[in-house]
């Protein structure tokens, strides 16, 4: 008798679809993510990650941890996210820093930026600006290169790093307008900036973010952005676009991403999510504090892409003979 039970009760759950003796799937997330960022705390990337962390942390009901992973210029921490499990609780918060500078200049990179993340989303960018001292009798950009070609190579043009954004910037004017300036490298904006004060150096490329309170203070002037179109942080200013320079349009910009093979129902909600987010009136005030330009893009085509820019990345690299470090 307890054998011909025990077969009608089985009988009963193979026929409702036998779920019920099976271990229930986890729903999505159901412990903490983390979001890697490979910058040190307190610069603007750091800070637009913690933005972007805290409100993940009310749309997904858990917490999101900040893990910051400076070195190795970004490839230390990429590296760690793209040998991560695909499983939606490690993301990354980077840029073309991380993303397709390091192919451009490096032998050899740690990871495949175009085949080993998956893409959640293009948040913002951060753009770059060509700066001066104040009292600079160099008046405008016009002057400057006429000055340039005039005397090749005696004119500076610092970055805040070799193979930086502001470094690429840098040279990409330079072969625009033709002319030869000495590249000085530093290790970071601020040292730059105070040289630049103090008339050590004479031109800056550096982010808006960093020459706002500059401008402000009085203590330097801005040539020009490299924006594709005037930005609302210094819209009085021209793009190198109206100034003769056409199809300059370079920012450092902000993608969120995971490691390749994110499941498509997790890669949507935290695609939804950080559109979301990015969309939202308070986090857009937040952003603008800060000097970061909100706008989220989907990639359609990551890979293409990133090799269109990686490509580009590298004319610019063999023809400055930018190398790394």
């Amino acid at each position: 008798m307890k054998r011909t039970a025990l077969t009608i009760i089985l009988g009963l759950v193979s026929l409702m679809g036998g779920n019920s003796l099976a271990p229930a799937q986890a729903v999505y997330p159901d412990k903490p993510l983390q979001l890697i960022v490979p910058f040190p705390p307190g610069g603007a990337s750091d800070v637009v990650a913690r933005i972007i962390g805290s409100e993940l942390e009310t749309r997904l009901g858990k917490p999101v941890i900040i893990m910051n992973r400076p070195g190795g210029g970004t490839t230390i921490a990429a590296k760690e996210v793209a040998r991560s499990a695909p499983d939606g609780y490690t993301i990354f918060f980077s840029s073309n820093s991380s993303f397709t500078l390091p192919a451009a200049v490096k032998e050899t990179v740690p990871y495949d930026a175009a085949k080993d993340f998956e893409p959640l989303g293009q948040v913002g960018k951060i753009t770059l600006a060509l700066v001066t001292y104040k009292d600079n009798p160099v008046k405008d950009l016009a002057a400057l290169v006429a000055e340039a070609k005039a005397n090749p190579d005696k004119l500076s043009l610092a970055s805040f790093g070799v193979a930086t954004v502001s470094h690429f910037a840098g040279e990409l004017f330079k072969s625009a307008a033709g002319i030869k300036m000495v590249h000085l490298p530093y290790k970071g904006s601020a040292p730059a900036m105070n040289d630049l004060i103090g008339k050590h150096i004479q031109y800056h490329v550096d982010t808006v973010i960093a020459v706002k309170p500059q401008i402000e203070a009085g203590t330097v002037k801005v040539l020009a952005v490299f924006s594709g179109k005037r930005t609302p942080f210094l819209p009085d200013v021209p793009t190198l676009a109206e100034l003769g320079y056409a199809g300059i349009d370079f920012a450092s910009w902000g993608a969120v991403v995971a490691p390749k093979g994110l499941p498509p129902a997790v890669r949507d909600r935290l695609t939804t999510a950080l559109e979301e987010i990015v969309n939202t009136p308070s986090v857009i005030e937040r952003f603008n504090q800060v000097g970061f330009e909100p706008g989220f893009v989907r990639y359609s085509d990551w890979a293409g892409t990133i090799g269109k820019e990686t490509a580009e990345m590298k004319e610019i690299a063999q023809k400055a003979g930018i190398k790394e470090e």
